[in-house]
């Protein structure tokens, strides 16, 4: 039981594992906040997007 306790105060002083979770928590907010964006703003985007591929279509000959 001794080394458990030993085992679990040495991880919980590890800056290294502190320091990862702080890496999963950033990266995952960021992941969270691009679905959000594009689930808000897809519709639109998707729009723009078709808007672009038209006007290059009628400006690049699209024959060889």
């Amino acid at each position: 039981m001794n080394k458990l306790m030993q085992g679990i105060e040495r991880f919980w002083k590890d800056e290294e594992g502190a320091e990862t979770v702080e890496w999963v928590l950033i990266v995952s907010l960021l992941v969270a906040a691009t679905v959000g964006l594009f689930a808000t703003l897809g519709d639109q985007l998707e729009a723009v997007i078709t808007q672009i591929t038209t006007y290059l279509g009628t400006i690049v000959p699209s024959g060889t």
